[in-house]
């Protein structure tokens, strides 16, 4: 896939990221709601396409084996990736109509929300909180969607115990 120039120029030139051919530009938190504004108010990427969020449980380091010639590898702590899609709707072009990116988000941190800029953003949040457990920080109404309030856990978590109890509750 190829990205749009000027999405590529503005991520390189402005907040100095660097882009993967396949998944858009990686942000920081810290910068995600200016890189969206900018990404909107200026380039007119007005359509939100989608905000899904991936689990990765931490992975231990491996110490460095000396007889099979391995080196050691730094281990990675409990993460979530936010990835985002959006799409402008005036151009025609192939290739010029969609953008990517995604954020990385330590767990027990929150992210922030883009709903005040996409109105599209706010219930698929919210469906990111109930099922994956990222918290929007900021967000308008950040309450579970789609599971009943006293569900145990975030079903969608690479770490939710597939034999969790549950009674019919429609």
């Amino acid at each position: 896939m190829s990205w749009p120039q000027d999405a590529i120029d503005l991520c390189t030139d402005r907040f100095g990221l660097t882009l993967c051919e396949t998944e858009g530009a990686t942000v920081e938190r810290e910068q995600l709601v200016a890189l969206a504004t900018a990404l909107k108010n200026e380039l007119d990427f007005r359509f939100f396409v989608y905000v899904v969020s991936v689990h990765y449980p931490a992975v231990d380091p491996i110490p460095a084996d000396e007889e099979k010639g391995t080196e050691a590898v730094d281990g990675i702590p409990d993460h979530t990736v936010v990835h985002y899609r959006l799409r402008r709707m005036a151009t025609t072009e192939r290739g010029t109509d969609t953008f990517a990116f995604r954020t990385t988000v330590p767990t027990g941190e929150d992210c922030p929300t883009v709903s005040d800029i996409w109105v599209g953003a706010d219930w698929q949040e919210r469906e990111q909180y109930d099922l994956v457990g990222t918290v929007f920080s900021d967000h308008p109404d950040l309450r579970r969607i789609m599971m009943p309030e006293d569900w145990p856990g975030h079903p969608l978590r690479r770490d939710y115990a597939i034999e969790t109890q549950h009674f019919p509750w429609r």
